[in-house]
């Protein structure tokens, strides 16, 4: 669970609020977001919002940088390898407290290992 307060919102060092926040008053972000209810592929997001690559792969990489959306590999034996992509919070909750500061709580889903074993190998590929 990440949480965030209405003192981080104000810094411009480009801390993780602003751009969740950017990335949920967008309406394409949304509709990639909600097309994500199991790991889909960047070409099926394309056919599945009838939108451009070029617009998914940008808007993949704000949800990524946001840590809204979760990229992996899925090595396959009967062909190439797949790149998909899912939803990575279960909620995601804004509040202001007595003393008037504003909080963010993303919840993330449990991962089993294999799940963290497959996050993993994903940085390892970002790395190289």
């Amino acid at each position: 669970m990440a949480r965030w307060s209405s003192d981080e919102l104000d810094e411009s060092d480009g801390s993780a609020l602003p751009p969740v926040l950017q990335s949920l008053d967008d309406s394409t972000c949304r509709e990639i977001l909600t097309r994500l209810n199991e790991p889909k592929s960047a070409s099926d997001l394309c056919e599945d919002c009838d939108l451009s690559s070029s617009t998914v792969y940008r808007k993949l990489e704000l949800l990524r940088e946001s840590a809204l959306v979760r990229e992996y590999t899925e090595v396959r034996r009967n062909g190439p390898n797949v790149t998909l992509y899912e939803r990575d919070f279960a909620e995601i909750s804004i509040g202001i407290d007595d003393t008037g500061e504003f909080s963010m709580t993303v919840t993330r889903p449990e991962t089993d290992p294999e799940d963290r074993l497959a996050t993993f190998w994903s940085a390892m590929k970002e790395q190289s």
